[in-house]
């Protein structure tokens, strides 16, 4: 399109040479039939008028044939470009914007990682510490059974004390030995009571311990299992969210490299179109080269046309004159022969 366009202006320019070569041809033929300065002065009118309008139409197919649709093509690519780049530009800020909710999210789901790990802690602890309890209220019932049996092994001996010494006092006194004998004995008969109604007390407390310790880790694993469940829940939800932006953010970075490989097959374009752009117009400024030596030798021609013009007019006036005074001669001698016959007859 590009080249048939030069031709066809290659084929305009030399119409309109070959135009102005006509009319200067017919002109001169017209002069040399007419043989006068009026209608010389006519046709050089004619062929100045002729080659204004020869020198106007040339121009203009190069003007509105050619330079405005192609400049309206490539204002059309620049502007299909910039808003290619707008469009990389927006698809750019939403990509950092994603980039940033994702940074967000991550860091929203580390937290939780955190938070249900000090949860997963918690419950450690709590699990040691309640086996810790187990193993003191194993420890507890052992020794109180080894304190039980130390119990009635001291009173079995303070019981064979008590006899050898009863023994001993019947020998000194009777009376006195019968009333070690008896207090020996209500002694050693309440002693195994206040143990037991002890052991019984702690017992109890131990037992409402126990039970009161085991009502709050049962509360507090009930507590640590909702929160953890919430916790996976939304950690779930995050993640499916999480996913959901990663896609979207692929979809993004996807739309935007076809944006970019548009964009780049645009400014090839572009750029080949610019160097065709060159090259016409090294090859229309070669045509101004061209019609601008037509021209000039247009002008060459019409000067020598003219000059040739003005010779010939002033030749045909002076052989004007010559005929003039011939038959001005002629007349003059015609009259002479005329009147001298006529006087001599007289």
């Amino acid at each position: 399109m590009m080249w048939s366009s030069i031709a066809n202006l290659k084929e305009n320019l030399n119409k309109i040479a070959l135009d102005v070569h006509d009319d200067d041809d017919d002109e001169e033929l017209e002069i040399y039939n007419s043989h006068n300065r009026e209608d010389s002065s006519l046709s050089d009118r004619r062929i100045s008028h002729n080659f204004a309008h020869s020198k106007s139409g040339s121009y203009s197919p190069v003007a509105n044939g050619f330079d405005s649709p192609y400049n309206s093509e490539i204002e059309q690519y620049k502007s299909e470009i910039k808003r290619l780049q707008e469009s990389e530009a927006e698809i750019k800020a939403l990509s950092v914007n994603y980039a940033a909710l994702l940074k967000e999210k991550e860091d929203h789901i580390s937290r939780l990682n955190e938070e249900n790990g000090s949860l997963k802690q918690n419950l450690e602890a709590t699990n040691a510490a309640l086996s810790r309890n187990e193993s003191f209220k194993t420890s507890t019932n052992s020794l109180n059974v080894l304190k039980g049996t130390s119990d009635q092994s001291p009173n079995r001996q303070h019981k064979a004390m008590v006899r050898n010494r009863s023994i001993g006092n019947q020998t000194h006194n009777g009376v006195v030995s019968k009333q070690d004998g008896l207090s020996n004995g209500i002694a050693y008969s309440m002693q195994p009571d206040v143990i037991q109604s002890n052991m019984e007390s702690k017992r109890s407390n131990y037992q409402s311990t126990e039970k009161e310790l085991a009502d709050l880790l049962e509360e507090k694993n009930r507590s640590l299992a909702a929160i953890q469940a919430t916790h996976e829940l939304q950690l779930k939800q995050q993640g499916m969210e999480l996913e959901k932006e990663r896609g979207k953010l692929a979809n993004i970075q996807l739309k935007l490299q076809e944006e970019q490989k548009f964009n780049g097959s645009f400014r090839e374009e572009l750029k080949s179109l610019e160097v065709d752009k060159d090259k016409t117009s090294m090859e229309i400024s070669k045509l101004h080269d061209e019609l601008n030596g037509k021209i000039s030798e247009t002008r060459r021609l019409q000067m020598e046309l003219k000059r040739r013009e003005d010779a010939e007019a002033d030749n045909i006036v002076e052989d004007l004159k010559r005929v003039i005074a011939t038959l001005e001669k002629e007349n003059r001698n015609l009259k002479v022969d005329f009147f001298v016959p006529s006087y001599i007859c007289l």
